[in-house]
């Protein structure tokens, strides 16, 4: 009894502080800075107190109300520390997305890309082999008429040899013929010059014969 009465002053003493922190105990979260701010300097007045005023009761409830403040300070560090991490963790699966999304977009125009490459490769590549078919078709051609030309060089040739060798053949037989004209002639000529003189022999002899019989 005694104590409660030594404690009364006290207890009036800290009745507006205490008037103060349940106001702000309506109004700010637990933990708040503010809120345990003031419950830790009651509780440490309360402490004080009750060691001087050697009120056991007063300084346990002093000890209490900081313990209290110091749980409630550890719980809201907590949990601002886990609210620092969970939008770091927001802030980490955003960038994450984003840099997906670069990435997909990236593989997307790389893709893009390639297809492009691949069907300018592939018109390359179908304008090489036209070329080099065509290439083929001139070289194959050009050897084709190379043969041909030979072919029809040496036909020519040939050609020409009969040509020559009928022309030696005609003009062997038309000198042939013009000989054994010219020996037919010849031998004509000598056969009339012959009978001519056989003629003239023979009128000489019978001239000769009537000679004779005249005389």
């Amino acid at each position: 009894m005694i104590k409660h009465l030594i404690a009364l002053p006290y207890e009036l003493a800290r009745l507006p502080l205490v008037l103060v922190d349940k106001s702000l105990s309506t109004r700010l979260q637990d933990g708040s800075g503010p809120a345990v701010v003031l419950d830790r300097a009651i509780g440490s007045a309360d402490k004080v107190a009750g060691a001087v005023l050697r009120n056991r009761d007063l300084a346990q409830r002093g000890t209490e109300r900081i313990t209290r403040s110091d749980m409630l300070a550890t719980a809201a560090r907590l949990e601002e520390d886990a609210s620092t991490r969970r939008e770091q963790a927001r802030a980490t699966a955003t960038a994450g997305r984003q840099a997906a999304a670069r990435k997909r977009k990236a593989a997307q125009q790389r893709a893009a890309s390639g297809l492009v490459e691949a069907d300018v490769a592939e018109t390359r590549g179908k304008q090489d082999a036209k070329a080099r078919a065509a290439e083929s078709a001139a070289k194959k051609k050009a050897a084709a008429n190379t043969r041909a030309a030979s072919r029809t060089a040496t036909a020519e040739k040939g050609k020409q040899r009969v040509e020559s060798a009928a022309a030696v053949k005609q003009k062997a037989a038309r000198n042939k013929a013009k000989v054994e004209l010219d020996d037919a002639r010849k031998t004509k000529q000598a056969a009339d010059e012959a009978r001519a003189d056989a003629q003239r022999l023979s009128g000489l002899v019978e001239a000769k014969q009537q000679q004779r019989k005249q005389d």
